[in-house]
């Protein structure tokens, strides 16, 4: 069963603390490890979502509506970050996640098109914006009091859409929680059977911090 894991990085090289025992720390590299490796990048994501929109639940949305719109939004960005094309990790499928759950697919489009045409771009009617020009009396010395320009966004998150969003989240959790023991298993079986010294001449595990010169690169 996987773990949440427990580390700590000395230089370069990951230390697990959960295995005390283990000598080495190998990385590999094969269809099923670089599935594994995407599928524990979506967890993360989706993990990230369950944990935004509990706070957005908690929180009071009258009072506190500049932190719930952040986190409403981060969320959905992030959600869809799964389901996008994509260079480093595999895609996931809304139409074989969901396709067991009645009227999922529409809650899915409906987010979809909130995150592709509000959120991300701007381009339905929930951001709109006015140039005006604001008039005196007739009698007055100036026509033209000011010319006024106003934005409106929507505010999007309500207590309907909060609840289909979660379990939007929590179905694809669930589904990519599955992908990633089964992967787990099919891995442990595998590499068990592996020559010793075959594991042991495996690359270690090493991991770097990215700096700003690694923003546009694939990785």
């Amino acid at each position: 069963m996987l773990k949440n894991l427990r580390f700590t990085k000395e230089g370069g090289r990951l230390h697990i603390e959960d295995y005390p025992d283990a000598v080495a720390l190998k990385r590999i590299d094969d269809p099923a490890a670089r599935q594994l490796q995407a599928m524990t990048l979506h967890h993360a994501d989706l993990s990230f979502c369950q944990q935004a929109l509990a706070e957005v639940a908690r929180l009071d949305r009258s009072q506190q509506t500049l932190l719930a719109e952040g986190l409403w939004i981060a969320a959905i960005a992030r959600f869809f970050k799964c389901f996008g094309k994509n260079k480093a990790r595999t895609q996931l499928s809304a139409k074989k996640i969901l396709r067991d759950f009645v009227g999922a697919g529409a809650v899915f489009a409906y987010f979809e098109a909130l995150r592709n045409k509000h959120i991300i771009h701007d381009e339905n009617p929930y951001s709109q914006a006015f140039t005006g020009v604001a008039l005196n009396a007739r009698e007055a010395e100036y026509k033209v009091a000011d010319i006024i320009a106003m934005a409106f966004n929507a505010f999007t998150v309500d207590d309907d859409h909060l609840v289909q969003f979660r379990q939007l989240v929590d179905v694809t959790l669930l589904w990519v929680a599955a992908e990633r023991e089964e992967l787990h298993n099919l891995l442990g079986k595998a590499y068990e059977q592996t020559l010793y010294d075959e594991l042991l001449a495996l690359p270690d595990i090493t991991f770097t911090v990215p700096g700003s010169k690694q923003v546009d690169k694939h990785r």
